[in-house]
């Protein structure tokens, strides 16, 4: 019978930060994956969504939820399919990176800091919309027969009105 020997501190504190990082990896990876255009991207441990707002891709995360219309306020249209996000409609083009559109976005003169005012966004026609997609500012939706914008959110969107900033480009 062979002496087992006693691991030494040292062996023990490597195996265990080996553990530790091999733990981190998977633990990232596998949120990476599970939220695909969400994550830290140095928000100080927030989640990301994203904001097509003059044709740019933003990152962005809600702050508050409010009970009444801000004024002044900025507009977000919610693109949909009448039953979820047209992002998650498996026949929609995947050009299309994010259900959000803005009006505008900082350094516009009309932008008031993302104090949010929901529209509706309903898209009838996925094959209009892929032969136009990405619809990336509120021109695209607005001048688009094929989508019917009311004030408001569907029963599956986000809230009517809240402040989400626009952190910076994706």
């Amino acid at each position: 019978m062979t002496e087992r020997k006693k691991p030494t501190r040292r062996q023990v504190l490597r195996t265990g930060a080996a553990i530790g990082v091999a733990g981190v990896g998977l633990s990232i990876a596998g949120s990476t994956a599970a939220n695909p255009g969400k994550g830290d991207e140095n928000g100080g441990g927030k989640e990301f969504g994203r904001v097509y707002a003059n044709d740019d891709l933003w990152r962005t995360n809600v702050v508050k939820v409010l009970d009444d219309r801000p004024d002044p306020e900025d507009k977000i249209y919610f693109l949909h399919d009448g039953s979820g996000p047209i992002v998650a409609n498996d026949d929609a083009s995947e050009d299309q990176l994010s259900p959000f559109v803005s009006e505008s976005a900082p350094g516009d003169r009309d932008w008031n800091g993302g104090q949010w005012t929901h529209f509706s966004a309903e898209v009838t026609d996925i094959d209009a919309f892929n032969a136009d997609a990405p619809l990336r500012n509120d021109g695209d939706i607005l001048d688009k027969d094929y989508i019917d914008v009311s004030p408001g959110r569907p029963g599956f969107g986000p809230p009517n009105y809240f402040i989400c900033p626009l952190n910076g480009r994706a």
